[in-house]
């Protein structure tokens, strides 16, 4: 689907190499001349995404721009692609930390701006449908990972320990599930970093829809979710993991033209409620099953 991006580098024939790979893809391309322009462009178009050079003409650099975009709301979500010159502006965007950002090295191939457009088309599309649904409350946001809308991991981990608590007072079962993207390094030095934030994206929601009312599903670290799951039997912990690794493998990624499929591997980890330092430990045997579970070739899940 044609999307509009803007296009800003101090090196003409780098923007006439990105403005010919979009134009091939039928997108709509606009050109900034200087940071300020861009940020000014990008505040009134409402691009899909922006492929922005480190050194830029004028006394505002990429790096400088991208952050005053990060700052504005309009274009806070808005992915943008670094395009560094050589290693040194690599590093400098490395070190930046800014999210919904990917990075092009020169010399830049065709078919790898054509690849990196399509990922952050696509990663632009679901963070913003992400960030149409309004929490029922403003304090909501604070628990809430930033990319996926998933409760992130101090709070789960708050949670986990509340649950706990709750398993061991009236003596009912508690298991928890990690589940990780396999080979998601692969898929972001492949297709770069914002077809791996889609990735992460859609895998949080399909992960989500498969919850119960009970359960609390959240990210946990860069490439896994941690799923709660409060009064489930060893059968039942067992039966979801399957759903989950299966679900996951079936599922046609909304990245069409890359023809995407992903897999994951689950680690999971159960106790009949009878002790909490059993239960306090779930997390941890959890990890040791999602470990084995990677090294017995990814694609399955195993028990801790």
């Amino acid at each position: 689907m044609p999307g509009k991006f803007i296009v800003a580098s101090k090196k003409r024939a780098t923007t006439k190499l990105i403005e010919k790979a979009l134009k091939e893809e039928r997108h709509r391309v606009a050109i900034a001349p200087n940071g300020a322009a861009l940020v000014d462009l990008a505040l009134d178009k409402k691009p899909n995404a922006i492929f922005l050079g480190i050194t830029l003409p004028g006394s505002m650099n990429g790096l400088d721009a991208a952050r005053a975009l990060r700052m504005l709301r309009p274009t806070e979500n808005v992915p943008i692609i670094f395009l560094a010159e050589n290693k040194e502006e690599t590093k400098q965007v490395s070190n930046t930390h800014l999210p919904l950002t990917d990075c092009l090295t020169a010399p830049y191939d065709l078919a790898e701006v054509k690849t990196h457009a399509a990922g952050g088309l696509e990663t632009g599309e679901h963070v913003a449908d992400l960030r149409s649904i309004k929490p029922e409350n403003e304090w909501m946001l604070a628990i809430l990972d930033p990319l996926t809308r998933l409760y992130h991991r101090r709070y789960l981990l708050h949670q986990l320990g509340y649950e706990a608590n709750r398993s061991t007072r009236y003596k009912t079962p508690l298991a928890v599930l990690l589940v990780d993207v396999d080979n998601l390094k692969e898929i972001n030095r492949q297709y770069g970093i914002l077809t791996g934030d889609t990735v992460l994206i859609e895998t949080g929601q399909l992960l989500l829809s498969m919850m119960r009312k009970s359960e609390i599903v959240g990210r946990n670290d860069t490439q896994d979710f941690l799923v709660i799951t409060p009064q489930t039997t060893e059968e039942g912990v067992r039966n979801l993991a399957e759903r989950i690794r299966q679900s996951i493998s079936e599922h046609h990624f909304i990245l069409e033209k890359l023809d995407l499929h992903v897999t994951v591997s689950v680690g999971m980890a159960w106790t009949r409620g009878n002790d909490l330092a059993e239960n306090l430990a779930l997390l941890g045997r959890a990890e040791v099953a999602l470990t084995r579970a990677k090294r017995a070739g990814k694609n399955r899940a195993e028990v801790g």
